[in-house]
């Protein structure tokens, strides 16, 4: 999705003195204080189809970009106007860089997007037909570049909350600015799924059978169990709480939601019904072969580290955590990960679930933080790890690493049913998402 089409208008206006001097003079202030002795001969509007238009970098706008001028006194007289194109950021190209206008007084030209950005600029200057400046208009574009980060300033995808992706039906879904978006033809097509039963959404996640549950900032609970066409909702996991909660799925398809000071809330059909085991605060959790849990815990007065639990969470036992840790994962084959905070985000591997760990990588961040974000994904064979404060790196084997995207202010990662990642900004970047599009 992007911005509505914008039209850009401007003018000038000369006005002659009788006496042979010229003199400048709003349209308000002529219009408010007649004056016998001054006579306006050239009045202009400008106008251009700013429409902020997308297409694949490398390849022209689906419509050319063009500049209109009209002499508000002699309507007829808009010929011989010339109109400079130039390319400001992108590196994009124009079929005419030099047009002057026939008598409907437009000047147009094609405009080939570049692929060195994603956000693309070009302007036109406007001169009289005896040569004099009179005006500058400004264009702008998106070129989608494949297999390359995009930087998206402009909502919904600005705004990216949270995602998750169905790689057998082939669909993703995701929350912006509390709203469901379904993915459409490509990474950056997004259209808004208009169901009431959804609006304040805040997380969503699926499970391996491609249900999908969504809570929202009433303490609600939702899934779809055919692709998001019919909602039904679930019990509210936190009784008596109308307020927001955190979610996650184990592998077993069992539901879990906590939140601060409220303790830890289970179910195991669905959503449904829900028990509360523990009364600590957790950080995502993940379900062990052997049917083991393991999570990052926080028990009241404690700090938070990596904990295991025999018995469905009812209790926990500590782990040699390394460090201060803000994220984990686990692997297909059951390596703990764990990320360390420091001026030097640590990574930490167990192939022993937790007994021991062995630092593996290291790598310098701007800002350290504890958040519950989303900072793991495997797509084929790699694995796709989000630092904040640093960017992406991608891995096979959580034992050699290459920054796969270079970006400080980022704080959550994601990707849809092809692949393609979404970073979400933070600080500087706050209104911002970065898309890695695969096609």
């Amino acid at each position: 999705m992007i911005p509505k089409p914008e039209i850009v208008f401007g003018h000038k206006i000369i006005q002659l003195l009788l006496s042979a001097i010229f003199l400048a003079c709003t349209t308000v202030s002529c219009n408010k204080n007649p004056d016998p002795t001054i006579e306006t001969i050239e009045y202009y509007n400008f106008n251009n189809n700013q429409r902020n238009e997308i297409a694949i970098g490398g390849e022209y706008l689906k419509d050319s970009i063009f500049i209109n001028v009209q002499n508000r006194i002699a309507t007829l007289q808009a010929k011989g106007f010339k109109v400079e194109f130039e390319i400001l950021s992108g590196g994009g190209s124009v079929d005419k860089p030099e047009v002057v206008t026939g008598k409907n007084g437009r000047a147009a030209t094609r405009w080939k997007l570049g692929t060195k950005s994603f956000y693309q600029q070009a302007d036109a200057k406007i001169y009289s037909p005896d040569g004099k400046f009179l005006s500058k208009m400004m264009f702008s574009a998106y070129g989608v570049l494949y297999n390359a980060w995009n930087e998206v300033n402009y909502p919904p995808l600005s705004q990216l909350s949270d995602l998750v992706a169905d790689t057998v039906s082939q669909q993703s879904w995701m929350i912006s600015i509390n709203k469901v978006y379904k993915r459409g033809a490509n990474f950056l097509d997004w259209q808004p799924v208009n169901e009431p039963k959804l609006i304040g959404a805040r997380e969503i996640e699926i499970d391996k059978t491609g249900v999908v549950y969504i809570g929202n900032w009433k303490g609600e609970l939702y899934k779809s169990t055919d692709h998001g066409i019919n909602w039904i909702k679930c019990t509210n996991p936190i009784p008596d709480r109308p307020y927001y909660f955190y979610f996650w799925i184990t592998n077993d398809g069992d539901l879990w939601a906590t939140v601060y000071d409220r303790g830890i809330w289970h179910s195991k059909d669905g959503g449904m019904t829900w028990t509360s085991p523990n009364k600590d605060f957790m950080d995502k959790v993940f379900r062990l072969k052997s049917g083991s849990l393991i999570s990052l815990i926080s028990p009241v007065g404690e700090r938070q580290l990596l904990r295991k639990s025999d018995d469905d969470g009812k209790t926990w036992t500590l782990l040699e955590t390394p460090g201060y840790p803000f994220s984990y994962f686990v692997t297909e084959k059951e390596d703990i990960i764990v990320c360390t905070q420091g001026m030097q985000a640590g990574i930490h591997k167990s192939t022993d679930l937790g007994k021991t760990f062995s630092y593996m990588h290291g790598v310098p961040v701007t800002f350290g933080t504890a958040s519950l974000q989303t900072y793991f994904h495997k797509y084929g064979s790699f694995y796709y790890m989000l630092i904040p404060g640093y960017g992406v790196l991608k891995t096979i084997d959580f034992e050699k690493f290459e920054t796969f995207f270079s970006e400080p202010n980022v704080n959550g990662l994601y990707i849809d049913h092809t692949g393609s990642l979404a970073v979400s900004g933070t600080m500087t970047k706050l209104n911002t998402c970065f898309y890695f599009g695969k096609n």
